[in-house]
Formats: C-alpha cells, sequence, structure tokens
C-alpha cells in the first residue's frame, strides 16, 4: 500500500490594504468645520492603528461647493494618486460628502472600481467591492444630489428676493470703478477714460478707432477691441444704474452661466452708486449704436455666404460691408486692426465667379472625380462594418440597463424606494433601452452613412443639372458647408460629403 504523506496547510497572512480617507464639508461655518475636523481625526486615528491597513493619507476639502469635482483640488489629488497605483481603498463618511453629482460619482466609483481600488461610504454601508451595490450607490447619489439642488434653490430664492427689495449686491467692477467695502467707487484715473471714451464716440468717431487709440497709449495691461469698447459703452453702471441678472445659472447639473435673453426677470435699480456719465452723454451714444445697427454700412439682410466664409489664417468668421453698390467679405479680426490679420477684403463677386467655376468643372466631371471616391468610401465602410465591435458595447449596454430595471423593480417592492422616483427613473432607464435597442438595429456607422447619403445626393444633384453661366443661391446652398479663404487669391470649397476644392480667385 503506497504511503501517504500529509502537508498541512500554511496559514495566509493578511494582506496589507494601502487605504486612504476623503472628507469634506461644504461651507466654513462653525458646524461644518467641527465636522470637517471631527472626519479628518476620526479617519486618521482609524487607518493608522488598523494592522491590516497602511494609511496613505487624508483628503480634505474644506468649504467647498460638491457639485462638481473640478472645483474640489484635494479630490482631484485623491484620484491622481489612485491613478498612479499609490491606494487599494478608500473611506468616506456619505455619498454626499464624495459628491453631489450623480453622474461625476458614479464616474469616480467606476474608474477606481476598473483600478481595482474600493470604496466605502460608511453612512450607507455601501462598499463597491462589491458588484450588486452599484444600482443602490445611483439611488442615495441620486438623492444627494437633489439636496443639493434643493440648497441651491433656496439660495437663488433668497438672491432674487434681494434683487426685488434693491438690497442685492453685485461683485462684478467696471472698469471706472473700485470695489470698496462691499460699495463701487468712482477710480479717478480709469474714470477719465471712460470719459474720454464717450466723448469720442458721440463726436463721431467709431469703436474700432477708439480700440486702437487706446491700445496706442497704453492706459491698461489688457489690449483694447472692439467688443471692450461697445460694453462700456451700453453698460448702465456708468450713469449709476444697476441691472441685475443680465446672466442666470442653469436650473440643473453641471450649474452654467448663461446671458439673460428674456428667459428670466430682471430688476433695473436707479441710483446705486455715484455716475461717472452724464445720462444725457450715455443715452446719445445708447441712440448712436441703434442706428449703426441698422443696414447701411454693413449689410444684414440674408446672404447665401453668411456664416460659411472662415478665414483660414487667423479662424474668424467674414462679415459682408456694402459701400455704395459694392459689396466686399472682410475677416472680422483685420476689419478691427490690419495687423491681427493680413488676409484683406474679397469683393463678393470674385467668390461667385470662383463657385461658377467650380460648378461647372464637377458638372463636366463627376463622373470621374465623385463616384470612384463613392466607390471607395462604400468599400471601407463594409470593412469597418464587418469589424464593428460596437455591437458587442451596445449589447452590454442593453443588459446593464436590463439588470438596473430588475434591480429597481425587486427594491420598488421591497417598499425601499418612493413610488414617484421609482416612476422617474424607471421612465428614464425605458428611454435609455428604447435608444440603445435601435442602435443596436441599426448596426451603423451613422457619421459614415450620412457622408455616403450626401455624396450619393450631390451626384444626383450634377446628373440632373447642366453648366450656369452666373451664380445661383440655390445651387450653392445645396452643395456647399463652408468656405475657407486661404490667402487672397486662393479658397477652398468644402462640399456636402465631406470632400473639399480649391478654386483661384481672378483679381
Amino acid at each position: 500500500m503506497a504511503e501517504i504523506t500529509v502537508i498541512p496547510a500554511k496559514e495566509r497572512t493578511a494582506e496589507t490594504v494601502r487605504t486612504a480617507a476623503y472628507a469634506r464639508v461644504s461651507s466654513d461655518s462653525q458646524d461644518q468645520l467641527n465636522s470637517f475636523a471631527a472626519q479628518i481625526r476620526y479617519y486618521t486615528e482609524l487607518l493608522q492603528n488598523s494592522s491590516d491597513t497602511v494609511f496613505v493619507d487624508m483628503y480634505a476639502d474644506q468649504g467647498i461647493t460638491g457639485t462638481s469635482a473640478t472645483k474640489r483640488p484635494e479630490f482631484q489629488r485623491l484620484m491622481s494618486d489612485c491613478r498612479k497605483g499609490k491606494i487599494d481603498r478608500v473611506l468616506t463618511k456619505s455619498i454626499s460628502r464624495f459628491g453631489r453629482n450623480t453622474p461625476e460619482c458614479l464616474e469616480a466609483v467606476r474608474e477606481l472600481k476598473a483600478l481595482g481600488i474600493s470604496v466605502y461610504f460608511e453612512k450607507e454601508d455601501i462598499d463597491t467591492a462589491e458588484v450588486s451595490t452599484e444600482m443602490m450607490l445611483a439611488i442615495y447619489s441620486q438623492f444627494a444630489q437633489e439636496e443639493s439642488m434643493s440648497i441651491s434653490r433656496n439660495c437663488r430664492m433668497g438672491v432674487h428676493k434681494r434683487m426685488m427689495d434693491g438690497t442685492y449686491k453685485t461683485a462684478s467692477t467696471p472698469f471706472g470703478y473700485d470695489y470698496v467695502d462691499g460699495k463701487l467707487q468712482i477710480n479717478p484715473g480709469k474714470a477719465k477714460i471712460v470719459k474720454q471714451i464717450f466723448t469720442w464716440y458721440v463726436s463721431g468717431i467709431g469703436m474700432n478707432e477708439i480700440a486702437a487709440r487706446l491700445n496706442m497709449l497704453k492706459v491698461r495691461d489688457e489690449t483694447w477691441r472692439h467688443g471692450t469698447i461697445r460694453c462700456i459703452l451700453t453698460n448702465e453702471k456708468y450713469i449709476g444704474d444697476t441691472l441685475l441678472q443680465k446672466h442666470f445659472s442653469t436650473d440643473t447639473l453641471p450649474f452654467r452661466s448663461v446671458r439673460n435673453r428674456g428667459e428670466k426677470e430682471q430688476y433695473y435699480v436707479s441710483g446705486t452708486h455715484k455716475p461717472i456719465i452724464e445720462k444725457s452723454v450715455f443715452d446719445s451714444a445708447r441712440k448712436m449704436l441703434a442706428e449703426r445697427d441698422k443696414p447701411s454700412g454693413f449689410e444684414k439682410e440674408r446672404s447665401p455666404f453668411s456664416r460659411r466664409i472662415v478665414c483660414g489664417n487667423c479662424g474668424s468668421t467674414f462679415k459682408r460691408k456694402k459701400k455704395n453698390s459694392c459689396v466686399r467679405w472682410v475677416c472680422r479680426k483685420h476689419d478691427e486692426t490690419a495687423d491681427n490679420c493680413k488676409i484683406r477684403q474679397i469683393r463678393e463677386t470674385e467668390f461667385q465667379a470662383a463657385f461658377v467655376k467650380l460648378w461647372n468643372k464637377l458638372q463636366a466631371h463627376y463622373k470621374a472625380i465623385l463616384t470612384p471616391m463613392l466607390r471607395q468610401i462604400e468599400a471601407l465602410y463594409e470593412r469597418e462594418k464587418s469589424g464593428n465591435t460596437q455591437l458587442a458595447a451596445l449589447r452590454k449596454e442593453i443588459a446593464e440597463i436590463k439588470q438596473q430595471i430588475h434591480m429597481m423593480t425587486v427594491l420598488n417592492s421591497q417598499g425601499t424606494l418612493d413610488g414617484a422616483y421609482f416612476k422617474e427613473r424607471t421612465q428614464e432607464l425605458d428611454r435609455k433601452l428604447l435608444t440603445a435597442q435601435k442602435q443596436l438595429r441599426a448596426s451603423l456607422n451613422d457619421e459614415q452613412s450620412e457622408r455616403l447619403d450626401e455624396l450619393r445626393k450631390l451626384i444626383g444633384i450634377f446628373e440632373k443639372s447642366d453648366s450656369i453661366t452666373e451664380f445661383n443661391d440655390i445651387k450653392f446652398g445645396q452643395i456647399v458647408n463652408k468656405i475657407t479663404v486661404i490667402s487672397e487669391t486662393e479658397i477652398r470649397f468644402d462640399l456636402i460629403g465631406g470632400i473639399g476644392f480649391t478654386e483661384r480667385i481672378a483679381r
């Protein structure tokens, strides 16, 4: 009988986990600062006294909003150290401390999980090392986001109330003033420049010329531009008044500041500070601005070239200028000052003549130029489609959405979720599922497919058309997306289907 020797099992030593902690408070109030200090002390002591963990560092953001991760330097440092492989596990008090923006919170957790790093949320008892907890994390994170948005709405209500009763104090300081003790005070040196700008303008000097004079005098470090002068001429603060809510924040995350074009109420408060400009002078300047904005030197009627001519030198769009019966197009930066861009004005008739030449060339040779191009792109498209990995990604996405819907249903049946939230969330998931299924059915490269359709359309246009002897704005609009001015003698027409052709300008 064979002799059997038993080899005893070895006891596995506990793996040391490199652990860090993250803490955050959203204001500088004393209660919040006490909470902040308590979080730091708690995690520092916890990790330093643990035998199976190595305390890496304490990451803590103080008095910073949690709606955007980009505004939290310590959070960014934490993520950077995780990417460098310095951390295995992250501890934090709650999801609301980790982030109040659902997409960013989930994005960070998923990135850490992909790096093999787990996050433990103590209050909710959620450990991302467990795969099944991601759906629960999304739910709690959504609650935290709603809490943050509620706080934001309350803050806005307070701001609007102060605007309505005239007690709101704007922090913006226009050129010519200093902000001292919460009030605008006239800066004598800068105010003299503001007065000079208004004097020049009402005497008939244009904004570009005013900017050039100020740049020559070097009255400040920044460059004076046409837009800078216009902002001064239209700013009511120079007559001692204040228009509130020129901009407003969007209602959804991520919050963005946008110009108020009538979407929100505005509040005009008179006599908020000492004026620099007399109201009669300000009104004269505003009246002159309104007159100059009317179609006169600058043509305002719609042109087929409008917003389609781009400067190949500086990237600016061209604008149309009409003097007597001659229409020219000029680079906006060159129009401000020739030093900004060297490409000079081009007559509209030269663009028209170049298009006529292009049209007739393509009409005569489209079978030799466009048809082979279409065949090559079709062949490339078929090869890309055969090796497309998008199908697998779409199937995976559909499976994940269905799993989330199942989890939501289970949680709702257990009474964990609010009914209204369950309905809203499942409707959102249903929409995502429908979109993904449509994409899967199509299983096409939409961008490439659209380009092929446009090329077929372009060939069809020339099949049914003849050569032309003069500019036709309808034909131009059918095939041209953009004109790029390469030089004063050469332009490129970018056509539908993503193809471009250069033409010389006969000057």
